[in-house]
């Protein structure tokens, strides 16, 4: 909530870190609502409440009576993930670093594993950088504690990273 929307909210127990209950929000949309389905002109409601017409408007549009949980907050979460890396890729990348790194040896690099991978058919080859974050990812779900980066992939690393 923005200070415009603080100021007539006085008496609503919002905590002490400026940190607003979903409840909270939730009465705030469905008192908005009930408002403008009573007749309330949307000016009037917007005024007194310290809200904008777009946020009266898209709560006034997703209102249903017969849903019960109309007011709670959508996820922003996205539905799809269409620039992710293929699970066949990444499940290739890290056989690729157990066939090329056994137990006790040195980690295989980003650049040895890419290398690798232009000697097999893949639909698209992924960077380095990729690569790099694929091995890193698994590194800290799985059994392998570093990563090798070489002067060549040195560039590549996050800068936490001691080169």
């Amino acid at each position: 909530m923005t200070s415009r929307t603080n100021r007539h909210s006085v008496g609503r127990n919002h905590g002490g870190s400026g940190a607003v209950a979903p409840a909270d929000l939730e009465y705030r949309r469905q008192l908005a609502v009930k408002r403008y389905l009573d007749g309330d002109p949307i000016e009037r409601i917007c005024q007194e409440m310290g809200c904008s017409k777009s946020w009266l408007y898209k709560w006034k549009n997703r209102y249903q009576a017969a849903e019960p949980t109309w007011s709670q907050e959508l996820s922003r979460r996205p539905k799809t993930t269409p620039a992710k890396t293929p699970e066949a890729i990444e499940a290739a990348i890290i056989d690729l670093r157990r066939t090329l790194s056994p137990e006790g040896s040195e980690p295989a690099s980003a650049r040895g594993i890419r290398d690798h991978l232009c000697q097999h058919p893949i639909a698209s080859l992924p960077s380095l950088r990729t690569i790099y974050r694929i091995l890193n990812r698994q590194r800290q779900e799985g059994p392998f504690s570093s990563i090798t980066i070489d002067a060549r992939t040195a560039r590549l690393a996050p800068p936490h990273i001691e080169r």
